[in-house]
């Protein structure tokens, strides 16, 4: 068995690892017919001689010399190329897709973002009530902190689930209409001292009107 020292790893192998063919557009460029293939000699053994481009990555360009040299029949460029359409497309149509994502998640934040903003509020209400002992006020913002946070959860489960351009821009169509009436009835029944201060957002939003009391129509 003859063996040769790999030029660039220094290892011997068979020769057999260092011979390849040729293809047929450098076979007629040194002169051989155009169906027969030269089989060549390298100084670099299989392993560490440059790896040939795969034809899935190859340019209509080079796609069109194969098919001129013989290294590739038309048939097989057709599919090649036809398959590479089709993959660029659904590329595109991903990379499309990503964008508009991105786009309908920001809006959703953007949407919901006064009840994240009303969640903290009530988390430091209750906060307060629960170190000052105001048992009855603790107990209203407690509830009304974890009702906010279930639809808030609820609506970015949802975009989760199933991504898609939020149905709406208003908060306040991400808060459920027993949510809205629960609350109301829990500050109804709470003692008129512990309603001083900062009213909830729940409580001064009119869904007659659309708006916040505050605000203007």
């Amino acid at each position: 068995m003859q063996i040769k020292t790999c030029a660039k790893c220094g290892e011997s192998r068979p020769l057999n690892e260092f011979t390849y063919l040729a293809t047929y557009a450098q076979s007629k460029a040194w002169g051989r017919a155009g169906n027969v293939r030269m089989t060549l000699e390298s100084k670099h053994c299989k392993n560490c001689r440059p790896k040939r481009k795969p034809i899935s990555k190859l340019s209509a360009k080079e796609i069109h010399n194969r098919v001129q040299s013989g290294d590739m029949n038309a048939l097989m460029a057709k599919h090649l190329r036809e398959k590479q359409a089709q993959n660029e497309s659904n590329k595109q149509g991903m990379s499309a897709r990503k964008r508009w994502l991105k786009a309908w998640k920001v809006e959703l934040r953007t949407a919901i973002a006064p009840i994240t903003r009303e969640i903290i509020s009530a988390k430091r209400a209750w906060e307060y009530a629960r170190d000052k002992g105001y048992v009855d006020k603790a107990t209203f913002y407690h509830e009304y902190m974890g009702l906010l946070n279930h639809e808030k959860t609820h609506a970015e489960m949802s975009f989760m689930l199933k991504p898609s351009r939020p149905p709406s821009s208003r908060w306040a169509d991400y808060i459920s209409p027993f949510v809205f009436t629960r609350v109301r009835e829990m500050w109804a029944g709470l003692p008129p001292i512990y309603k001083a201060g900062k009213i909830p957002l729940l409580i001064t939003y009119r869904p007659e009107m659309g708006i916040t009391e505050g605000e203007s129509k």
